[in-house]
């Protein structure tokens, strides 16, 4: 499984707009990708400040899921101002998802999931290793 907490500062003046085209992305997303096990949108407590809960079959349904034709599609620099991705892993015992891994390349990967693994690459900070 591949969860991430995605950190989004959006520019000024454009809530309707990223509310409008995150609604979109999620409706696109839970009715088109099938590698998707959550993915929710909140506002954060700072304005302009909203946060995007993904978790994912795997690293590939993510990266599928930044590669599919709904996602590419849309300007997202017209909204967000900076985004950073977190990638998370879940409390044994008091979360329902699983372990977030990074499974390796393989020989089989199109040179589309070589470039967004580059793009996105998975982190598993070494904080966890002991508490797994």
């Amino acid at each position: 499984m591949t969860t991430l907490l995605a950190h989004i500062t959006i520019k000024p003046g454009s809530e309707d707009e990223f509310e409008r085209i995150m609604t979109f992305m999620v409706d696109s997303t839970l009715s088109v990708e099938d590698g998707v096990v959550r993915y929710e949108y909140f506002k954060g407590q700072k304005p302009n400040f909203y946060y995007c809960l993904l978790s994912f079959r795997d690293k590939w349904a993510f990266y599928d899921h930044q590669n599919s034709d709904h996602h590419e599609g849309i300007d997202f620099s017209a909204v967000i101002e900076s985004i950073s991705l977190e990638y998370l892993d879940p409390v044994e015992g008091a979360n329902p998802l699983t372990k977030t891994i990074d499974a390796p390349l393989e020989p089989h990967h199109s040179d589309a999931m070589v470039e967004a693994e580059k793009r996105y690459p998975l982190t598993i900070a070494d904080w966890w290793l002991p508490r797994r």
